[in-house]
């Protein structure tokens, strides 16, 4: 049966009111909205059309831990499932173990889809990233000055010192979990810097800063993809240096 308002654009209805959808055989059937205004769908849904659903993230196990990385060696990360994943956030950090300038090309990270569930013979590289090869500075906060948990103001004992704008990384050779990447917002001479945040863990007396410390996020749609590792190839030149990785992902269903 007609209803009235059908067919009319943009129409606002008060809240409480009941819209109808009109048929190919001018059969309407209800519809109505919670208090939000959105729109109530019955268990049945199959035939209703679209449903707008909203994402779903999920932070995920990161696929290399904070570690070092040896000189002209390659590390492969575990295998992340994407089976109903839509869209990942790829968060990779990386740091220098040394202030001496690499060949050609600094490390790569590549990432890696399998077109099957298992085996390793179908691996191919979707995005790969280049860090910088040229000689970083480093700096050491020893002693009664190594800075405890949450401290935003580190004291350089010995040294180059940093300047603003300087991404810089905790070597922390002790404990793979304290290795920490920040970013240097304030410089006092040769005396002290200031990070921009709080630093999460405690760094020991002997414990190198290095400069030269980047980050890589990457956005990929991965509707069609079953499976993801991560490769960093820290052999992409002649000349390689120790170096600190960590590679984590969010997703998003």
């Amino acid at each position: 049966m007609p209803v009235g308002n059908a067919g009319k654009r943009n129409h606002i209805m008060p809240q409480g009111n009941v819209i109808h959808g009109v048929d190919s055989n001018d059969d309407s059937n209800a519809l109505s909205c919670d208090t939000a205004g959105h729109l109530i769908l019955g268990a049945g849904t199959a035939a209703a059309g679209t449903v707008a659903v909203s994402n779903i993230e999920t932070i995920q196990a990161v696929l290399i831990a904070s570690t070092s990385i040896a000189a002209s060696a390659q590390v492969i990360s575990s295998v992340l499932n994407l089976t109903g994943v839509k869209k990942i956030l790829v968060q990779i950090d990386h740091g220098r173990g040394s202030t001496a300038a690499f060949g050609t090309n600094g490390t790569e990270y590549r990432l890696e889809v399998s077109a099957l569930s298992s085996g390793n013979d179908t691996w191919n590289p979707i995005v790969s990233v280049l860090c910088a090869s040229t000689a970083c500075s480093s700096a050491i906060s020893a002693g009664t000055a190594a800075p405890s948990a949450g401290a935003s103001t580190i004291t350089i004992t010995s040294g180059t010192a940093f300047v603003i704008g300087d991404q810089v990384m905790w070597a922390n050779t002790t404990s793979a979990a304290s290795i920490e990447w920040a970013k240097v917002i304030a410089v006092s001479g040769t005396a002290t810097f200031t990070v921009l945040d709080g630093i999460t863990n405690a760094q020991g007396s002997t414990q190198t800063i290095f400069t030269q410390a980047e980050h890589f996020p990457l956005t990929l749609n991965v509707e069609a993809v079953t499976r993801l590792r991560c490769v960093v190839n820290n052999a992409a030149s002649g000349t390689t240096n120790v170096i600190y990785s960590r590679v984590a992902i969010i997703t998003a269903l």
